[in-house]
């Protein structure tokens, strides 16, 4: 999605990227809370 944003190479879904905010960024988030937690 970075390259299609960053580009313009197409239309931007502004629907599809305010999904991706609001339901994948915040497991993420967690997921690399997580990691950071584990390697310390």
């Amino acid at each position: 999605m970075r390259d299609i944003v960053a580009h313009s190479y197409f239309k931007l879904d502004i629907e599809k990227i305010w999904k991706v905010i609001k339901n994948d960024i915040p497991i993420l988030k967690k997921q690399i809370k997580e990691v950071l937690n584990d390697i310390k």
